[in-house]
């Protein structure tokens, strides 16, 4: 069993885009298991998605102690891929220390005048 995990923790519009991506990493590997971080803001919506099999729930304005807690959870498992796509510092920092075979990490800065 291959397992994934992938970070969206930003709007629900952010993680509809997703969505195509899992049912491909579904149909590929049939019996891969699929873990999202979510914010509060699409958290409720993924935990009804039959295609993913874990929602862990990431919420900027909790405390060190829970964030410390979801980070034990999330590096407990060895994943074969880790996607950290929607840029935040949290989802980056988890990233890089997954123990992953494939990582896809993004990071956007802006700069203005």
């Amino acid at each position: 069993m291959k397992k994934f995990i992938f970070f969206r923790n930003d709007r629900l519009g952010d993680f509809l885009i997703l969505t195509n991506i899992i049912k491909k990493i579904k149909e590929k590997y049939k019996d891969s298991h699929i873990t999202v971080i979510a914010s509060p803001y699409n958290y409720k919506f993924i935990k009804k998605y039959n295609i993913i099999n874990k929602v862990y729930l990431h919420n900027k304005n909790n405390s060190l102690l829970s964030k410390i807690f979801l980070i034990k959870h999330i590096l407990k498992n060895k994943y074969f891929a880790s996607f950290a796509v929607d840029g935040k510092s949290f989802s980056n920092f988890c990233n890089f220390l997954i123990k992953s075979k494939y990582k896809l990490g993004l990071v956007y800065r802006f700069k203005f005048l």
